[in-house]
């Protein structure tokens, strides 16, 4: 019997990208049922929910108890073995769900799986990867203990599992999600990664994750303090501190210099770098829930982008309106729920650094 997923959509306030997010999940073809949370008081919300009326299985307008309840009784409302949560600002791939239950199915013994996240900015823009990302370590103390290898919309685990951890703690309000992959492993659950990306992320000023007041710094506190080894709590927190710091430097100039210069050397996700350097057969990933269907992509770099080579399968022309902006048309417009590769081969003697790609 093939497995049935429950996502829950926690909604604190209206952001464009919803609509997309409930598209997202509408166009997974596996038994899921999807529950809306909505405390926003925003009209707007409940008109895209009035949308997708036919497809959601839950819906409450009004308010909760914060993130973590909203959570908590979307699953409560939906049954399924698998769960999952997404916010408002959180679109999957097409496919991810499929990919997930493949993985389950391949492998029973697995209780959570995850991937990639690609990361959007404000504009829907992808800008690059969530490069915190990792597999499961064989060797050595499971690195989620000291940092957050897991991407929350890209990780989907079953409710025994879940339950068998000690389920999502209400009380947290920003590290909920770290504070269970940590108990999930320390039950014993069993991680299974999927090389791909799951899902597109926004990574903004405003977001939850961008926030380092009293409170998610308590929050972060006590999970370091908690499971963390002894001697790598005080990096491990300077850490958080530094990425906060980082976000906040202004003008976007130099936030850009000091995040580069800061992951310079770190690890790369499908040939791109952690500071942007595209290295050689570099893969972009990209999708979208329009109703329009896409006839071209914009790459832009942050540097002239020379003589780099770029490989797509369904494009009939490329063009170059400057020297930093390369323009991809498609052979036919690009339908919603289609996942594009993009290869990138850049020139031997240039270091090319990646900016965005844009649907246009």
């Amino acid at each position: 019997m093939a497995l049935s997923f429950s996502i829950s959509v926690p909604v604190g306030a209206w952001h464009p990208f919803l609509p997309a997010c409930l598209a997202s999940l509408a166009a997974q073809k596996v038994d899921l049922k999807v529950s809306l949370l909505d405390a926003s008081r925003d009209e707007r919300v409940s008109e895209i929910a009035n949308r997708f009326a036919g497809f959601l299985h839950y819906r409450r307008h009004g308010p909760d108890g914060g993130q973590s309840a909203a959570i908590l009784e979307g699953w409560a409302k939906a049954p399924g073995e698998v769960l999952g949560w997404l916010n408002a600002d959180d679109i999957l791939m097409p496919g991810a769900l499929e990919r997930a239950r493949g993985a389950f199915s391949g492998d029973p013994s697995l209780d959570l799986v995850y991937g990639h996240s690609t990361i959007l900015d404000e504009a829907g823009c992808m800008v690059g990867y969530h490069w915190a990302v990792e597999p499961p370590n064989e060797e050595g103390p499971p690195r989620i203990y000291e940092a957050g290898v897991i991407s929350q919309p890209s990780c989907f685990f079953k409710r025994a599992a879940y339950e068998a951890a000690g389920g999502l703690d209400e009380d947290l309000h920003y590290t909920m999600d770290w504070d269970l992959w940590v108990r999930l492993e320390k039950s014993g659950a069993k991680a299974g990664f999927i090389d791909a990306p799951l899902s597109m992320v926004l990574w903004g000023d405003e977001t939850k994750t961008a926030s380092f007041n009293a409170q998610r710094r308590a929050e972060l506190k006590r999970i370091i303090e908690t499971y963390a080894p002894e001697e790598k709590r005080k990096k491990i927190f300077r850490a958080f501190a530094l990425h906060n710091l980082m976000n906040r430097v202004k003008p976007e100039g130099l936030k850009k210099a000091v995040t580069r210069a800061l992951h310079r050397g770190r690890r790369e996700i499908y040939g791109l770098s952690a500071d942007g350097l595209v290295r050689p057969d570099a893969k972009v990933f990209l999708a979208h829930y329009e109703e329009t269907p896409r006839e071209s992509v914009r790459l832009s770099f942050e540097n002239a982008a020379g003589d780099v080579a770029v490989e797509c399968g369904e494009a009939i022309s490329f063009s170059r309106p400057d020297a930093r902006t390369i323009d991809i048309a498609f052979e036919k417009p690009v339908e919603a729920a289609r996942t594009i590769k993009l290869s990138l081969e850049p020139p031997a003697s240039a270091k090319l650094r990646f900016k965005s790609a844009e649907w246009r």
